[in-house]
């Protein structure tokens, strides 16, 4: 064995020594706030998500892909009918929509719309992301966790606390023989490459506590979204110290044959959201999760001549949790063609108010946007 394997199994030592009972899960704490980003991948068609299903402009606009059997909610909107396992949260009051999100002079390109929504600037060379002004660098735990992405997204930036795996088993894995020294960053050149391995080994110890954990009983739908969503749960209620998490579901670009599609995303979306709930509830746990969707961009008003939609502007976006004042928020951009902007809904709501709103009154964090963007009270 040479100096350099021996160093490497060297420094597996402590974290082997270690007994099961170190590893052991621990109870979820009651009293942490946890954020469950989902990322609607490709732009979501918000029109036909949340449909303003009495507006005579929505059905002349969409003659094929109008939906009709939506389920009326209030103010003469209506949910997508593949949402439907999702009613019993509206009925509670647990669930929010926030009508008309988006950004003046939106960009229709998916990555640098992607990027605006991640950085919460309109600037091209910004690249930290949103919630790492909100939520302090931790030295002995991660931020957040993203599953099936490389991307950090909102996690994104040089004093971020946060990892990207595909799952934890091959997160496990790939970190199986990596150096699990804690370093103290002295060398502003070497520092970020260090932290980064602080935190892949912060969040390795974690999950390897946990990998034995408990399972929750509720049954999750067997897709890939679904899966993530179980895993996510599966970290919570083994008391993962993490504030965020991040999953996505894809497809959302809907250029050509959207109405199968897009009725199957929703059902996965609904089915998936709706196990979650029930898993939070049965941990005690549902006071102190909040879901939230965000998408880069919604779709145009005019279906296109493929039986689809392109690159819009404004949508609905989606809040859920125990702690969530439901209810409709923001007001429906106009449909009629002389408020449209080239063919586009004008937003009603920056989406960085609802940013403003995650913390301010979820995370009780100042609001980096107080002089432009004030928080809603959907929490």
């Amino acid at each position: 064995m040479n100096r350099r394997d021996f160093l490497q199994y060297a420094s597996l030592l402590p974290l082997a020594g270690m007994t099961p009972e170190a590893f052991a899960a621990k109870p979820a704490n009651p009293s942490k706030k946890i954020m469950v980003m989902v990322e609607l991948k490709g732009g979501n068609d918000g029109l036909s998500t949340l449909i303003p299903f009495r507006d005579g402009n929505y059905h002349r606009a969409r003659p094929t892909l109008r939906v009709k059997n939506g389920i009326p909610l209030k103010d003469n909107m209506a949910m997508n009918p593949y949402l439907k396992k999702l009613m019993p949260l509206w009925k509670e009051g647990d669930m929010a929509w926030i009508q008309g999100v988006g950004y003046s002079n939106p960009s229709r390109s998916h990555f640098h719309s992607m990027d605006v929504w991640e950085t919460a600037s309109t600037r091209n060379n910004a690249s930290q992301g949103w919630l790492s002004h909100i939520l302090p660098a931790r030295q002995s735990a991660v931020n957040g966790i993203v599953l099936g992405d490389s991307n950090l997204g909102p996690m994104a930036g040089a004093n971020s606390s946060a990892v990207a795996m595909d799952d934890p088993k091959t997160f496990l894995r790939q970190t199986k023989y990596l150096n699990k020294r804690g370093f103290k960053v002295v060398n502003s050149s070497m520092g970020h490459m260090l932290n980064v391995q602080n935190q892949i080994n912060i969040a390795a110890k974690e999950l390897s506590r946990i990998q034995n954990g408990k399972r929750s009983p509720v049954r999750f739908p067997p897709s890939k979204f679904g899966r993530k969503l179980e895993t996510v749960t599966k970290m919570i209620i083994n008391g993962m110290d993490t504030p965020v998490y991040k999953v996505s579901l894809e497809g959302f670009d809907t250029h050509a044959g959207q109405v199968d599609q897009h009725n199957n995303l929703m059902n996965h979306l609904g089915g998936g959201l709706f196990a979650f709930s029930q898993a939070m509830k049965r941990a005690g746990l549902w006071d102190n999760v909040m879901v939230v969707t965000y998408s880069e961009f919604g779709r145009r008003v005019a279906e296109n001549k493929s039986g689809g939609t392109d690159h819009g502007s404004a949508a609905p976006h989606l809040v859920l949790g125990g702690k969530v004042n439901g209810g409709l928020y923001g007001k429906q951009p106009s449909l009629a063609p002389d408020k449209l902007h080239d063919g586009d809904l004008v937003h009603t709501v920056d989406f960085r108010e609802v940013y403003a709103t995650i913390a301010q009154r979820w995370y009780r964090r100042p609001n980096p946007w107080q002089k432009q963007f004030k928080a809603i009270p959907f929490v």
